[in-house]
């Protein structure tokens, strides 16, 4: 056993990371499980049970992964790449369709959505990429090149507020790589430029949601009614919420207990409940930033940003479609909103972000553990 394994393992997890991830998913087990109990309480809804299966696997791969040397996907990068792009080509061609879009794969009981694993995916192949070279023109341009066809797949599904994830990711892995952010600018104004041709391209669905963003008053028992109830519930929760349980103003909306989750747990837990929530993803980010600022290479440095970055940003995009802040995108709230593949795939990131921290140098440690 080498010395560095010897002194990854005794390394105990981050125990304020780890915290504040349990602490989420709990919080989004009580939600799920006041928004599916009906007019029977029972301890478990099917949905609360499922959710904790996929907590379970969740768990296994954080374990799995923090155990291991993650210089190893460094090796394994193009392999991860390809991967998570050839998924997401299946998902178009045999994917199931649901909700306007073909984002799911069905296999048996279990039903897996390639675009959250390719977040994770695309963040490994930038960092490997990046992890030894300079950030020339040209290999900003292969950055580019690299984060384009997983998100034109992801786009086309359409999945608009994955694919925005990914931009999210882009950004973060070439600021910490040391692009100025002059040139970030003049990219973010091309970016503008060609926003007239993505609204051409989009279906008309995404279209009428822009427009009821733009104009709240528009169709409102029509396109407009789903924002509508997502205000009456951010507004019906008061301080300190209506309880996980009762009536609920996003009542048989099929998405509230994933896109809309946010505005389903602050009715139930009120802008108290609503605080804490925000306030742990804060501690998510500052813990994830930690682990990247004392990696001990370029690779482990810009990988913990970039899953940090994905996580995070991810949480704040779904909370501002919740606020009214952006148009609707279908987007989950990491550990929190129903679903297997984005619970799973976040504490995939987690275990990297954990195994990067482990590495990290000697004298880091204490710091790590908030030691003086």
């Amino acid at each position: 056993m080498t010395l560095a394994r010897q002194a990854m393992r005794a390394i105990a997890p981050d125990p304020i990371l780890i915290a504040a991830a349990l602490s989420l998913v709990a919080l989004g087990l009580l939600m799920i499980r006041g928004a599916t109990v009906g007019d029977a309480p029972t301890v478990l809804t099917s949905a609360t049970l499922r959710q904790s299966l996929y907590f379970g696997v969740g768990l296994l791969s954080f374990f799995g992964l923090r155990r291991t040397d993650y210089r190893l996907l460094q090796r394994w990068s193009v392999w991860v790449y390809l991967a998570a792009a050839a998924s997401l080509g299946v998902v178009l061609a045999l994917g199931t369709d649901a909700h306007g879009a073909r984002r799911w794969i069905d296999i048996g009981p279990v039903t897996i959505q390639p675009s959250e694993f390719a977040k994770v995916a695309t963040a490994i192949a930038l960092a490997a990429f990046a992890a030894g070279r300079d950030p020339s023109r040209s290999a900003v341009a292969f950055t580019l090149a690299l984060t384009a066809p997983p998100a034109a797949l992801v786009l086309a599904e359409p999945d608009l507020g994955s694919t925005l994830a990914l931009g999210v990711l882009w950004v973060v892995v070439v600021a910490i790589w040391g692009v100025s952010w002059r040139v970030l600018g003049g990219l973010a104004l091309l970016a503008l430029a060609i926003l007239p041709v993505l609204f051409v391209a989009v279906p008309d669905y995404q279209r009428e949601r822009i427009a009821v963003f733009v104009d709240p008053a528009r169709d409102p028992l029509g396109t407009g009614f789903t924002s509508r109830q997502v205000e009456v519930a951010l507004g019906g929760g008061g301080l300190t919420g209506r309880g996980f349980g009762g009536p609920s103003a996003l009542e048989g909306l099929a998405p509230r207990t994933a896109d809309f989750a946010f505005a389903q747990f602050a009715e139930q837990a009120g802008f108290a409940g609503s605080l804490v929530v925000l306030g742990l993803f804060v501690v998510v980010a500052w813990r994830g930033i930690r682990a990247a600022t004392a990696a001990p290479d370029a690779f482990g440095r810009l990988l913990a940003a970039g899953l940090t970055a994905t996580i995070v940003g991810q949480a704040a995009l779904h909370i501002a479609v919740n606020l009214r802040l952006f148009p609707a995108t279908g987007i989950p709230l990491p550990f929190i909103s129903q679903g297997g593949s984005a619970l799973v795939t976040v504490f995939t990131a987690l275990g990297i972000i954990e195994s990067i921290a482990a590495h990290r140098p000697t004298l880091d440690r204490t710091l790590w553990r908030g030691e003086r």
